[in-house]
């Protein structure tokens, strides 16, 4: 039983998060809170887990009726370093977002550090949404509203699968739903007077 992988001819049982759920419901929580200029830092692109992401968020911003502007999505490689050096790139934009959605939490306390630096305030400036629910994300301040991967749910399924005994495959890859946890750095787009 392959856990947080699978192969290519799937011969294993396997289980996944299922990231492109997670990436519409993280940019989808930004919608309901009336945001529609919602930044995305990726991870390394060339990563199934940054593609799939990105295609959640695309769908959430389709299924709003919000056209996919390619400015707001800007390449990091999930290190705080990547988050704070694309946070700039977008803050630079002529119609800067309301919200940014960090395919992981390091990046989002690089943007954290960026925003502070631009004296942003977060959420009353501008919403961030991360993922992984890394330890990190219940220290940031205000604490990071993220989304939690499923490694518990991914492991006893794993040992559900072995007490089984499988049979031969090949097998449908298992997509597990990561989980929304909100927190304080999300909030409603403030309105501001014209």
């Amino acid at each position: 039983v392959l856990l947080n992988c699978y192969t290519s001819d799937n011969r294993f049982p396997s289980a996944v998060p299922d990231e492109t759920t997670g990436g519409r419901t993280a940019t989808a929580s930004l919608v309901r809170k009336g945001h529609r200029r919602i930044g995305m830092i990726v991870g390394e692109s060339f990563m199934e887990a940054a593609q799939d992401r990105l295609a959640g968020y695309r769908q959430a911003l389709a299924e709003a009726g919000i056209s996919y502007d390619d400015s707001l999505v800007v390449e990091g490689n999930w290190t705080p370093t990547s988050g704070f050096e694309a946070t700039q790139k977008l803050l630079s934009l002529k119609a800067p977002p309301t919200a940014i959605f960090c395919q992981n939490d390091k990046m989002a306390m690089g943007c954290f550090n960026a925003l502070g630096e631009a004296g942003l305030r977060i959420p009353g400036d501008i919403s961030v949404v991360g993922y992984d629910d890394d330890e990190l994300s219940r220290h940031l301040r205000p604490r990071l509203t993220t989304l939690e991967l499923p490694h518990r749910s991914m492991g006893a399924w794993a040992i559900a699968q072995l007490a089984k005994k499988p049979t031969p495959g090949p097998h449908r890859v298992h997509k597990v739903g990561c989980t929304l946890i909100e927190r304080a750095s999300a909030g409603r787009l403030a309105a501001h007077p014209s």
